[in-house]
C-alpha cells in the first residue's frame, strides 16, 4: 500500500512539474503578443507614411509607363507566414491549406515548424526562412523577403506576389488574411488626391521602384507582426487548455491519494486492531 501512495505522489509531482512549464510557455506567449501590438502601432505608421509617398510619385508615372511596371513574365508567388515553433495547434495546418494549386510551385514559407509540416505533406518550397522570435527581429525578416521577392520578380520568375498571414481578432480568433503585393493594387494610385506634385531629383521610374520595395517591406513588416502575434495567441491557447486539463488530472490523483491513504490507514487500524483480539482467541482456544 506505501508503494502504491508513493507512485500516486510522484506523479503528482511529476505533473506539477509538466503545469509549471506549461504556465512559463503561457505567460512568454502573452508578453510577445503584447509586445507584437506595441509595435505594430509603429509599422502602420511608417506603411502609411511610404503609402502616401508612393501615391504622389505615382501621379507622376504616364498611364503606359505604371503599364510597363506592372506587365510581367513569371509565375504566382505566395509569402505564405507559418509557425516557427510547435504548441500552436494547426495553425501551420490552416495556412498550407490556404495555398492555391497555382501557387505551390512558388511558395516563400516563413517558419521553421511550418517549413517540416509542409515537408510532410509533399510540398516543396522554393524559399524558406526562419520567422522572427522578438518583434525587433521582425524587420531584419521582412528585409530578408524582400530582397528574395524583388531578385525573382526582376529575373522574370514571378509576376504576382500575394502574402498568406494570420491575425488575430478579438472575439473572432484567428482570421486568415491574403494580400496583393505585386503588381501594385490599381487603386492605390487613386485612392488620395494628389494636391501637388512633388519635386524629384532622380529618374522616376528609379525612385517608384525604390518606393515600390519600401511599401512592400512595409507590407510584409506588418504581415509578419500579425503572423507572430496570432501564433503565440495560438499557443496562449494551446497552453491554457493544457492547463486546464492538468488542473483536471490533479484533481483526480490528489483524490486517489486520498482515497490511498484513507486505505492505508483503515489497514493500519485494522492491524492495530487484530493483534489484541487474535492474542484473546489464542488464550481461549488454549493454544
Amino acid at each position: 500500500m506505501t508503494e502504491r501512495l508513493q507512485e500516486v505522489t510522484a506523479h503528482i509531482n511529476s505533473v506539477n512539474d509538466l503545469d509549471g512549464v506549461v504556465n512559463s510557455m503561457r505567460g512568454l506567449a502573452a508578453v510577445r503578443v503584447q509586445q507584437a501590438r506595441k509595435a505594430l502601432v509603429a509599422v502602420d505608421a511608417y506603411a502609411a507614411t511610404i503609402r502616401s509617398a508612393l501615391v504622389r510619385v505615382a501621379a507622376l508615372i504616364l498611364d503606359r509607363e505604371r503599364a510597363r511596371l506592372s506587365e510581367r513574365d513569371g509565375g504566382t508567388g505566395v509569402i505564405l507566414f507559418c509557425a516557427e515553433q510547435g504548441f500552436a495547434g494547426l495553425f501551420s495546418e490552416h495556412m498550407l491549406d490556404a495555398v492555391s494549386a497555382d501557387e505551390k510551385n512558388h511558395i516563400f514559407l516563413i517558419g521553421t515548424r511550418g517549413a517540416a509540416i509542409a515537408r510532410s505533406r509533399g510540398l516543396k518550397p522554393v524559399w524558406t526562412t526562419a520567422a522572427a522570435q522578438h518583434p525587433a527581429a521582425i524587420p531584419a525578416v521582412a528585409d530578408t523577403i524582400t530582397t528574395e521577392i524583388s531578385r525573382q520578380v526582376l529575373d522574370g520568375r514571378l509576376a504576382t506576389v500575394s502574402t498568406v498571414f494570420c491575425r488575430w481578432e478579438p472575439g473572432q480568433g484567428a482570421c486568415m488574411t491574403r494580400q496583393s503585393l505585386f503588381p501594385l493594387d490599381p487603386a492605390l494610385f487613386t485612392s488620395e488626391p494628389v494636391a501637388e506634385p512633388p519635386l524629384l531629383n532622380v529618374p522616376r521610374e528609379t525612385l517608384i521602384m525604390d518606393l515600390t520595395a519600401d511599401y512592400l517591406f512595409a507590407q510584409l513588416c506588418q504581415a509578419a507582426l500579425h503572423a507572430f502575434a496570432a501564433e503565440n495567441e495560438a499557443r496562449s491557447e494551446r497552453m491554457t487548455a493544457a492547463h486546464d486539463e492538468i488542473s483536471r488530472q490533479l484533481a483526480t490523483l490528489e483524490q486517489q491519494r486520498r482515497t490511498v491513504r484513507q486505505d492505508e490507514i483503515t489497514a493500519e487500524i485494522m492491524e492495530l486492531v487484530s493483534g489484541p483480539t487474535l492474542a484473546r482467541l489464542k488464550r481461549f482456544s488454549g493454544e
